[in-house]
């Protein structure tokens, strides 16, 4: 019984350091409009945080676990995408790691040098329609709060496609407020 385990394990996961995956494609973005919900989230170094708190920006968040082949390997194309945007004060990133410890976290974002910001929200669940129901799950909020965007599993978020999307949601205009 042990070496049908043995052998099982072996071929699910190989024992190699790279594992054999198709390259990484342009997201395809699922088009969404409705009210963000509230969404709290904790900075590495245990601060509170607010999705509220970003109003007027777009956001990109990713939920991502460093348990999920999948977001490891797009990890490096959002330090990219995030690079693009780092001084741009009208885009935010929100990182978030579920089902992850803070420490696990810290040693991932270290040993690869990540400089975007990384948050978690342990084993909590958002609300929906913020709630991933597959690993990586990205979403896009308006400056005005809501939710435009979706994309489930793994993608190359360094292709210009992206850039483009998120610049069409930092010209959209404000939803009108009746009066």
């Amino acid at each position: 019984m042990r070496a049908f385990l043995y052998v099982a394990v072996a071929l699910l996961f190989p024992l190699t350091s790279e594992h054999a995956t198709a390259p990484l494609k342009p997201p395809v973005i699922e088009s969404l409009s409705q009210r963000a919900p509230l969404f709290e989230y904790r900075s590495l170094d245990g601060n509170m945080h607010r999705l509220s708190e970003l109003k007027g920006k777009v956001v990109v968040i990713d939920f991502w676990g460093t348990w999920c082949p999948g977001c490891v390997e797009e990890m490096p194309t959002l330090q990219r995408l995030y690079e693009v945007y780092r001084s741009n004060p009208r885009v935010a990133f929100v990182i978030v790691s579920q089902n992850d410890t803070p420490g696990k976290v810290k040693a991932f974002v270290e040993k690869h040098h990540l400089t975007m910001p990384i948050y978690y929200i342990g084993s909590n669940q958002p609300q929906k329609p913020l709630a991933p129901s597959a690993w990586p799950a990205t979403y896009f909020v308006s400056p005005e709060g809501r939710l435009r965007g979706v994309h489930l599993g793994g993608a190359d978020w360094s292709d210009i496609s992206v850039q483009k999307y998120i610049e069409h949601l930092e010209q959209e205009d404000p939803v009108p407020r009746s009066k």
